[in-house]
């Protein structure tokens, strides 16, 4: 049996609002519920177009798999599901975001409830979440497995911290199916899994859960979940390693600047990461309340705390260990979704009811200008001289294309970008671009032997070719990944019989976007 918590916080703190006042939680949970239907609402309103994110789902959708290259499968998964059941369309795409999202928000409100014993500091973690870019913004913008591993990072430090309360075989069992879940989320969920185990074992309070015979089910069963994921990644290491060079990982002749580039690169990610959320609570929490109770000890801040610095420390051994050069915010979100509640578990004592009223009113304000920016970069597109993948005319070119993929079978393009937003406008067909081809070798190969294949491109040239008027208006041949492929597979190109196709930006009067296409012939065709 756990042992009593001498040092755990009272019931309920004096900041908790009184019954039938405002805030309570269903006053909470009932807002956040209308903002992320909102955001649902305006994402099918806005635009049918999809950004890199979305799009790459369009095309790993197209088949069920242990795995889909350099990301782990489960959001693919769960975004299969959804399209099976509600169809391929932006409203399922963005309908499994804000669900997770909502869910996160969820697991951080309960977490801090655990830790707290206070409803009123449970609501100023989940909202804190919202002073977080990467989360108010990026998440809402085009993430996707990082948004469902800051939801699994939540739901297994909930199941930890169950753990504490009843230590029972089948906690243990769901601790360890969220633990595999996790890294089925995103692979850098270990150092999560990794850091929080250490970081038990450090701590008195939480010893004797992680050192328990039991945790050695919870251990087989994240193996097990994990296992099938890990045998496809053993048997294709190509695509497993497609995007390895998104870390630039140096050579050993340049390994001192590849550290420096990389520990640089960890220290702006994390100032860009915190730096809202510590001015938000420097103007809230910067002074004492005069009524305040002393903190105490309190073990779950311990436990986050040094969770937190040992994932550091493991970000901070990688980057040396593999010379990588460059470190990109969303990699942290992880890792940092538990801020919140190391913030209010350390803060606790000086949350009354007037300051939870504030955080809510600037998490509020905050909810307001993501909407209206997010939404508004969209619509005001040509004033603010800047497009986004949104304002791309992805259906119009979809409906000119139409007639002249109908022979094909088999679509490659040169970007995951436009291969999603093609398949999302024609249905029946499959697109893929050269890098993912792998994933659909049987059915490609069929299709090139049965000369079914078009390739489409984005025909509008280079962002530096664009500048001058003389080359907007020049026809770009077919890009070196799709003329290599072709050439590879036996495709003949024609660069003479290529058409093009050009549509007007959406929420712009004059800016257009072009698209080539070739029909490929096979050199050898088989009967």
């Amino acid at each position: 049996m756990p042992a009593t918590d001498a040092s755990r916080p009272a019931a309920e703190p004096p900041c908790q609002p009184e019954r039938g006042s405002f805030p309570t939680p269903r006053d909470f949970f009932s807002l956040l519920l209308i903002y992320f239907m909102l955001q649902l609402i305006l994402r099918i309103w806005i635009s049918s177009s999809l950004d890199l994110d979305e799009s790459e789902q369009l095309v790993l959708t197209q088949k069920l798999s242990w795995g889909y290259g350099s990301q782990p499968p489960l959001y693919t998964w769960l975004q299969f599901g959804i399209f099976k059941f509600f169809g391929v369309s932006v409203f399922s795409l963005s309908l499994l975001k804000n669900i997770l999202l909502f869910c996160t928000y969820l697991f951080t409100y309960l977490n801090a409830r655990l830790i707290t014993r206070s409803r009123a500091c449970a609501m100023a973690a989940a909202a804190s979440l919202l002073f977080i870019p990467q989360i108010a913004w990026e998440s809402q913008r085009d993430l996707t497995h990082s948004v469902l591993a800051a939801t699994l990072v939540c739901a297994t430090m909930f199941c930890f911290l169950q753990l504490r309360e009843k230590r029972t075989l089948a906690h243990y069992a769901m601790f360890g199916a969220c633990a595999g879940l996790g890294v089925l989320s995103k692979y850098n969920f270990g150092l999560v899994v990794v850091a929080l185990a250490l970081a038990g074992i450090s701590i008195r309070e939480f010893r004797s859960i992680i050192l328990d015979k039991r945790m050695i089910l919870a251990i087989l069963i994240a193996a097990l979940i994990v296992l099938p994921n890990a045998l496809w990644a053993l048997d294709h290491r190509d695509l497993a390693l497609r995007s390895a060079g998104k870390f630039k990982i140096q050579e050993s002749s340049q390994w001192l600047h590849a550290i420096i580039s990389g520990l640089k690169g960890l220290l702006v990610c994390s100032v860009t990461f915190f730096a809202p959320f510590a001015i938000a609570y420097g103007l809230i929490f910067w002074k004492r309340p005069a009524t305040s109770a002393p903190a105490e000890r309190n073990p779950y801040a311990s436990l986050l705390l040094r969770m937190l610095l040992i994932s550091y420390a493991l970000i901070v051994v990688a980057i040396i260990a593999f010379r990588i050069s460059e470190v990109r915010d969303r990699w942290l979100q992880p890792i940092l979704i538990s801020s919140p509640l190391l913030a209010i578990a350390w803060l606790q004592s000086r949350l009354n009811l007037t300051r939870l009223r504030w955080l809510l009113a600037i998490a509020g304000v905050v909810m307001v200008l993501v909407t209206v920016a997010l939404h508004g970069r969209i619509i005001w597109a040509e004033r603010l001289h800047r497009t986004q993948p949104w304002n791309r005319p992805y259906d119009a070119l979809a409906q000119q294309l139409k007639p002249a993929l109908a022979p094909a079978a088999t679509i490659l393009t040169d970007t995951t970008l436009l291969a999603g937003n093609l398949r999302m406008n024609i249905p029946g067909k499959i697109f893929t671009t050269p890098e993912l081809a792998p994933l659909f070798a049987p059915t490609l190969d069929a299709q090139v032997a049965l000369v079914q294949v078009a390739l489409v491109w984005d025909a509008g040239g280079d962002a530096a070719a664009r500048k001058s008027a003389r080359n907007q208006s020049r026809d770009w041949p077919p890009p070196d990944n799709l003329a290599d492929f072709a050439e590879r597979a036996g495709i003949q190109l024609d660069p003479a019989q290529a058409n093009y196709f050009t549509a007007t930006f959406r929420f712009h009067k004059t800016r257009q976007m072009k698209l080539g296409l070739i029909e490929g012939t096979t050199s050898t065709p088989q009967p």
